[in-house]
């Protein structure tokens, strides 16, 4: 992600002293790379979009300006979009160009079924023109691989934190013993089993087991594996 920030850093300084040009980047790039005219602070339509951009789309500049909003209804996540939209309204407002305005988006990708997760910088730039220079907006997208996994990683690990803290007192209220039988238990040991092994009565293992249900309100096993792992009894 820093280095397609720093790509596009060094990317605006050439294309304001006209030593490069949009298509010369974009037939180089292996990610999306749009130019959008501004009138003032107003986005007004997509200037130019390179190959990759428009082969992974399935779709040309052309028809980009054509769909209009449709675009983003077709291609992008719509709540996604108006956040994304808002935030770039605020990078423009506040007019400090020197900095870039980067963000995450979903894109739907040609022939594609799923989104697919995309980091996209955004930056304001001064492309030489006839006579002097032009604002236009940049921007430059590239897909992030394995984010879907890192953000179910990161889900799993919310949900479990909320997990645990909903069940800490449960947990405190446990004897090690009947911790040691959760153990046991997740891993599938009968009470027969479990008996012999901790050198206890089938009897006092059940009356465990009672308790154990009671003070952690598992009456399942799956919840009580649930219950196991989140408190690394297993």
């Amino acid at each position: 992600m820093d280095l397609l920030e720093t790509q596009l850093h060094g990317i605006s300084k050439r294309l304001r002293t006209g030593s490069l040009s949009i298509p010369d980047i974009g037939d180089i790039l292996p990610a999306s790379l749009m130019l959008h005219d501004l009138d003032g602070l107003q986005p007004i339509g997509c200037n130019y979009m390179n190959n990759w951009g428009c082969e992974h789309l399935g779709t040309s500049v052309d028809e980009v300006n054509e769909l209009g909003k449709a675009y983003y209804e077709r291609y992008f996540v719509p709540e996604e979009s108006l956040a994304i939209f808002e935030g770039m309204n605020n990078y423009l407002v506040i007019g400090d160009f020197d900095k870039q305005y980067n963000f995450f988006q979903r894109v739907k990708l040609h022939n594609d079924i799923d989104y697919t997760w995309f980091y996209t910088v955004c930056k304001v730039v001064q492309v030489k023109a006839a006579v002097g220079t032009e604002n236009k907006i940049i921007l430059l997208s590239s897909p992030v691989l394995g984010l879907d996994n890192l953000i179910a990683r990161v889900t799993k690990t919310l949900d479990q934190d909320c997990y645990i803290r909903a069940n800490y007192r449960r947990f405190a209220e446990l004897t090690k013993r009947e911790k040691e039988i959760i153990t046991l238990l997740a891993n599938g040991k009968s009470t027969r089993e479990i008996a012999e092994q901790l050198f206890i009565s089938d009897h006092t293992v059940s009356t465990h087991r009672k308790n154990i249900i009671r003070k952690i309100d598992c009456k399942s096993f799956a919840a009580l594996l649930k219950f196991a792992l989140a408190f690394d009894l297993i």
